[in-house]
């Protein structure tokens, strides 16, 4: 199959880490929401490989205008075969991030995620879900638009995302 769809999501910064360890700051990368596209294949049996485009706005504590975290990656879902309408599944991911103010791109980076969730199929083709994720993201150091020097390090978020998708077979 090929499974496509949308998803809300909305994550919590667990630590912003060299990012935000100056008391004297602004932290600039703060919690946010929004949205992910995703498609991939999905196999007659417990596998999911695909790939995700993910906007998220983020609270810059009014250091950026409209601060905005954009992440492509690629995933990966193992599904726990129940036999019924209800799936869990243990996810993974590696891509990477930029993030910036009003679509440009001030700093950038790799990240990596683990995470599980459940899907429910509510029609033969189409599936509803909802997911936890904990994502480590690598951002390389930067000056923000205050002029303050921001170094480098590893941000931890915790993402909630609320899915919905569709599988169609491929021909």
């Amino acid at each position: 199959y090929f499974q496509y769809g949308v998803a809300f999501t909305g994550n919590t910064i667990i630590s912003a880490a060299a990012i935000c360890d100056d008391s004297s700051k602004p932290c600039i990368l703060g919690s946010g929401g929004g949205i992910i596209i995703r498609g991939g294949w999905r196999s007659n049996g417990p596998l999911y490989i695909g790939g995700a485009y993910e906007l998220t706005k983020q609270d810059p504590e009014k250091l950026y205008r409209i601060a905005l975290l954009q992440q492509a990656r690629g995933e990966m879902r193992y599904y726990i075969p129940t036999h019924r309408i209800a799936e869990p599944y243990a996810s993974a991911s590696l891509g990477v991030i930029g993030y910036g103010n009003e679509w440009a791109v001030d700093t950038f980076g790799g990240s990596a995620s683990l995470g599980g969730g459940i899907e429910y199929q509510i029609t033969q083709n189409t599936v509803v879900g909802l997911s936890l994720e904990y994502r480590a993201a690598y951002m390389r150091g930067f000056v923000d638009t205050a002029h303050n020097t921001r170094d480098a390090g590893i941000a931890q978020l915790f993402g909630l995302n609320i899915l919905l998708e569709q599988r169609a077979p491929f021909l």
